[in-house]
């Protein structure tokens, strides 16, 4: 995988006239801090329940001049409320935007959710008009088709996939069983067979998990040969992708919603 922009301090000077791009998922929100002239300067985590951590942090870097948000999680009113007494700025809403950079032949395009359209924003920012497939590795695996229409007409999303995460999977068997434990999918890919319960639920998941990825890039490539694969989510540093990149490159783009929603405000045009 190639890396790609990267947050580049981890202790930075105090900016003025910064905006923050908040891409808030189901269990991790994400605070970039973009600089007046649109470098990414910093990246904070925090889980979805400690904002105010996340926030704390972020105005390290000095208070923003306008907050962006993306949320699958917790709805508008939460964030006007919480922008209200911590952050005291004009919150702009990705879910209000109307003025996407791609068609899509979604059935009812207001179904797509926020999170694959800001992540398919960044894509087509970041590397040209397409075709490009993007996969979001987080709570859920989402993948995404971008195609050229023509020279004038935008890109077209061809629709997409979604499917359980590495620990929604793992959960599930937990949850679902009576004698099943609840694991963690750890750090480093477990190799099949197992010699024990957790050893084999775990080879299980992996396996499987990336049997999917490598069939997504390789029907991708058969489909769009040569073509762009971009991921981004929390568990993209989790794979060996030196396993799946027989098809092809597969680029890395860890805060690629940041990206698209940073592309969007230029101009704010809600």
């Amino acid at each position: 995988m190639n890396p790609d922009n990267q947050p580049v301090s981890s202790t930075p000077s105090v900016l003025k006239g910064m905006e923050w791009m908040v891409d808030a998922g189901n269990t991790l929100v994400k605070w970039g801090v973009f600089d007046p002239d649109g470098n990414l300067v910093r990246v904070v985590k925090s889980p979805l329940h400690r904002l105010e951590a996340g926030a704390k942090e972020a105005l390290e870097t000095g208070r923003p001049v306008a907050v962006t948000v993306a949320s699958v999680s917790l709805p508008k009113e939460h964030w006007e409320r919480w922008m209200m007494d911590h952050a005291s700025v004009t919150m702009r809403w990705m879910g209000d935007y109307r003025n996407w950079p791609f068609e899509t032949k979604y059935r009812d395009p207001d179904r797509l959710g926020t999170d694959r359209k800001v992540q398919m924003a960044g894509a087509l920012a970041m590397y040209g008009r397409g075709p490009v497939m993007v996969m979001g590795l987080g709570t859920c695996l989402t993948v995404d088709w971008l195609k050229p229409a023509g020279p004038q007409g935008s890109p077209v999303h061809q629709g997409g996939w979604i499917s359980p995460g590495l620990r929604m999977r793992l959960r599930a068997m937990n949850r679902d069983t009576a004698a099943l434990p609840d694991l963690e999918p750890g750090t480093s890919v477990q190799e099949g067979p197992g010699l024990d319960t957790g050893q084999s639920m775990l080879a299980g998941v992996w396996q499987g998990y990336l049997a999917e990825l490598r069939e997504h890039v390789r029907r991708w490539k058969e489909v769009a040969p040569g073509a762009v694969v971009v991921v981004c989510g929390g568990d993209a540093d989790l794979i060996p992708w030196n396993q799946i990149t027989d098809y092809g490159s597969i680029f890395a783009a860890p805060d690629l919603a940041l990206h698209g929603m940073y592309s969007l405000t230029r101009p704010y045009a809600f």
